[in-house]
């Protein structure tokens, strides 16, 4: 049995103990993967983590395993789809957002070689860095800003107190 003690908002389920035990706050480093990272937590906004999380394969399905390349290069058709695809969040402005970040990474990626190298281009100050992130996308506030940068591993995750990855992270 598993006696590890973490953040609570974790402890409602094994999806949501093993995202925090093994996603959340690790360094992403792959284009596709940080857009998807990005996406969610731009759908996140108003909703919680663990309704993201449990559709999160049914995400990955619609929008082509989160493939930059071919997301970009949705059309309309696409949009409706999606908006009618009851395995996701039917939000059309959150999936528009989605299609035009796709274009953004993609020019991210041309313009400095990866997301990642765009990443660690930002600003070090975690404020302006998240200033930054909202300018950059659509759809992407301060606040999911920062989700998306402890998801990703750019600035340390919030783990409470008792939580062993804070403890562990202090060794």
């Amino acid at each position: 049995m598993d006696h590890l003690q973490r953040c609570k908002w974790s402890e409602a389920s094994t999806l949501l103990q093993s995202y925090h035990d093994q996603e959340w706050g690790e360094l992403v480093t792959e284009d596709d993967a940080l857009f998807e990272c990005l996406t969610l937590e731009m759908f996140q906004a108003g909703l919680s983590w663990s309704t993201i999380l449990h559709k999160r394969e049914h995400f990955r399905q619609a929008f082509d395993a989160f493939n930059v390349q071919k997301v970009r290069d949705y059309s309309e058709q696409h949009v409706e789809v999606l908006v009618n695809n009851a395995r996701i969040v039917r939000h059309r402005k959150k999936i528009e957002a989605t299609i035009e970040n796709a274009r953004r990474c993609a020019n991210l990626i041309e313009q400095y070689g990866s997301l990642y190298q765009y990443m660690l281009q930002l600003p070090t100050d975690v404020e302006e860095k998240k200033k930054a992130l909202k300018q950059t996308f659509k759809h992407v506030g301060l606040t999911t800003a920062e989700s998306f940068l402890m998801a990703t591993g750019f600035i340390s995750p919030h783990h409470e107190p008792q939580c062993w990855k804070k403890n562990y992270e202090k060794r």
